[in-house]
């Protein structure tokens, strides 16, 4: 895509934004209204493909009438909704009117795209990962217990697309490479096998995962990564790649401050129409597979707080120690609300590793030193000169 172009579509995101629906949390029945209130565009084909174990209904949306067929699916993961919202921003572009007509007939023409939101509602429900018994979709693509599982490869074997874009949510703690740069957006072709073999399915992903890096770098410039490439047999991706479809994960991280999503879900749009445009013109065909190993690795380099150089007192002895605090968001389903939970992640020298947020506490002690535990709550007091100076809450410090 033009740079011109590709700026223009950026800056005018605001203009298809589903104001509607959050970034962050997303429920079933939010999908369900919104698609059938889209029934009677025909510009979409809505259909319910099934149902979940817990009988929610799943559905699939096709446009456009060209002969190169394109899959994507979101949230198999339940507390993964980016990618969701961000697919109801692409509805409403795609139903505008405006300077982008041309764009968008050279893609419904060329293409035939098909979406399956929220492939797992039940984990959605729960804002939690797995589905209603427990277990991860994204590892059950070789026995298909799960009736999620089942109906997003049924649908797959029967689409035979040539492109799969498979939507996550990562969290705040991986950088581009070993920097303190929060890796935005991450990318990944799935291996096909344990030695990581590259055919013409796994290049042309690989290409068009480099035309999307090419266009995010104007906006997020040195936040984008490559996903482990480790093979993972029951993955869908994995097997998606050895069944013949040329799959791009995008997996959508942190941006600074953006702690609801908004900024990364409109990364999300401009991707997926950035690789749309990219297959349609096949300017992907250009660029040289390798330069996918030229995007730096995806590195679990962050904490959320990062307090260097405490000192620890014990047995009468004094050592000089970083902690490093996390923040994990969960539902209260009781009062549908989010709270937040913080633990210690790690304790010793963190010299090699990045803060959100964080603090060189050289000269200050710990107080409460015996409660500190790896995985336990972030709640301690630290004090200079035997006055209590800090106070950590919940992983929240706070001035005293």
């Amino acid at each position: 895509m033009k740079k011109e172009l590709l700026n223009n579509l950026f800056e005018s995101y605001h203009n298809y934004t589903a104001y509607d629906i959050r970034s962050d949390f997303i429920k079933h029945n939010e999908v369900k209204v919104k698609l059938e209130n889209l029934a009677g565009n025909n510009l979409f084909e809505i259909k319910q493909i099934g149902t979940s174990v817990e009988r929610r209904e799943i559905y699939s949306l096709k446009l456009g009438k060209g002969k190169t067929k394109i899959f994507v699916w979101t949230q198999m993961h339940g507390d993964e909704p980016t990618a969701t919202a961000a697919f109801f921003d692409l509805l409403n572009f795609f139903s505008s009117n405006d300077s982008f007509n041309e764009l968008r007939k050279s893609i419904l023409d060329n293409l035939e795209v098909h979406f399956v939101p929220m492939v797992n509602p039940d984990g959605a429900e729960r804002y939690q990962r797995e589905n209603a018994f427990n277990i991860d979709l994204n590892r059950d693509a070789l026995r298909l217990e799960a009736d999620e599982s089942k109906l997003l490869w049924n649908y797959a074997e029967k689409l035979k697309p040539e492109f799969g874009f498979n939507m996550h949510d990562q969290n705040s703690y991986y950088t581009a490479g070993r920097t303190n740069n929060p890796a935005s957006i991450s990318l990944l072709t799935p291996p096909m096998d344990y030695v990581k073999s590259i055919n013409y399915t796994r290049e042309k992903s690989m290409q068009i995962i480099i035309k999307i890096r090419e266009a995010l770098e104007q906006f997020i410039p040195n936040q984008i990564a490559r996903y482990s490439d480790d093979f993972e047999l029951r993955a869908f991706g994995d097997n998606f790649t050895r069944f013949g479809i040329s799959t791009i994960l995008i997996e959508s991280g942190f941006y600074r401050d953006d702690y609801n999503k908004d900024f990364v879900r409109k990364l999300n749009f401009t991707a997926l129409i950035s690789a749309f445009e990219s297959i349609v013109e096949s300017d992907y065909q250009k660029k040289f597979y390798a330069e996918y190993f030229a995007i730096p690795e995806n590195n679990k380099l962050l904490f959320d707080l990062l307090l260097r150089n405490l000192t620890l007192e014990f047995n009468h002895r004094k050592f000089v120690v970083d902690i490093g605090i996390n923040i994990t968001k969960k539902l209260n389903r009781g009062k549908n609300e989010f709270y937040h939970e913080a633990c210690i992640a790690d304790i010793g020298d963190l010299s090699i590793f990045y803060g959100i947020n964080e603090m060189n506490m050289n000269g200050y002690t710990i107080e409460n030193h015996n409660e500190l535990k790896i995985d336990e709550p972030a709640n301690f007091k630290i004090a200079q000169n035997g006055i209590t100076k800090y106070e950590i809450i919940n992983g929240l410090l706070k001035s005293l």
